[in-house]
């Protein structure tokens, strides 16, 4: 009986350390569903910077392609900063989602980066001018 008490009180403090926070409540959105949000996010920023530094008189346009964004996934603000916030308050699903963003982009990068290719012109169709 006094070997049972202290395995016991280890027992139930281990099952009480288990990842109960690794849960995802059903009206935050799932690791693969902001994975995607977050990349097209950070290829929105990419390209706002860009058109920032090609036109210096143009005003910052971040937040009208972040809402274009969200737009596109179907999803709210509100939603969307509900869901960031959870994943930022919780490390261990923090880690998760940003390890399978870096997942996500290393499989994107390969169409990122292909070369281009050039239009082909046919030459029969041209027209010569006059």
């Amino acid at each position: 009986m006094n070997l049972r008490l202290p395995w016991l009180c280890c027992l139930v403090c281990f099952l009480s350390c288990t990842p109960a926070d690794q849960k995802v409540p059903p009206d935050i959105m799932s690791i693969d569903s902001m994975k995607v949000i977050i990349w097209d996010m950070t290829l929105a920023s990419e390209y706002a910077s860009h058109q920032k530094e090609q036109d210096t008189a143009r005003k910052p346009v971040n937040t009208a392609y972040f809402t274009e964004v969200l737009n596109t996934h179907h999803i709210d603000k509100s939603t969307f900063t509900r869901s960031f916030d959870f994943y930022q308050a919780h490390p261990a699903l923090n880690k998760i989602l940003w390890d399978s963003i870096t997942l996500y982009a290393q499989k994107q990068r390969p169409q990122i980066y292909r070369p281009r290719q050039k239009a082909k012109i046919d030459s029969l169709r041209r027209t010569q001018p006059l």
